[in-house]
């Protein structure tokens, strides 16, 4: 969704308010997609290449990726096998507290019949090709987490 107010005034600028929404099933438990969304390891596995995390809230990190860099990300909540929500830098290379940045939320449940349901929330955007590049990173990063954890 986006709103646009009276440009007029700079508080009145336009503002993205859309968010990305996936939804994944997967055939493991949730302690497994936990681990691979909260790992290091687990995370460079199918989310880049590299990756640092303090996984406790205020806790900083990095995710990296030859071909684009290192962004900065901060641990904002963590639920245990639940829920993680954390903050990255849109910008490569730049602090999380000096550029802007979206928010991603994970949430994990129990699936019927077993296995786990995965929702992310990607919110925050400032500008619609912000957005619209995540939603193709995304879409490639998450069907290489499925493959990790299902493969």
């Amino acid at each position: 969704m986006t709103t646009t107010k009276n440009a007029a005034n700079p508080a009145d600028a336009p503002q993205i308010h859309a968010t990305i929404e996936r939804r994944l099933t997967f055939d493991a438990p949730p302690e497994r997609v936990w681990r691979a969304i909260t790992e290091p390891d687990e995370i460079a596995a199918w989310f880049g290449d590299s990756a640092e995390l303090d996984l406790r809230p205020g806790g900083d990190g990095w995710f990296g990726w030859e071909e684009h860099g290192r962004f900065a990300v901060r641990v904002e909540e963590v639920v245990a096998n639940e829920r993680l929500v954390w903050r990255w830098s849109r910008k490569r290379d730049t602090p999380i507290d000096e550029g802007p940045s979206t928010r991603v939320e994970w949430r994990l449940s129990p699936a019927p019949g077993g296995g786990t349901v995965l929702e992310l929330t990607e919110s925050g955007f400032q500008r619609e090709a912000d957005r619209q590049d995540n939603i193709g990173g995304w879409k490639h990063e998450l069907a290489e987490l499925v493959a990790h954890v299902d493969g």
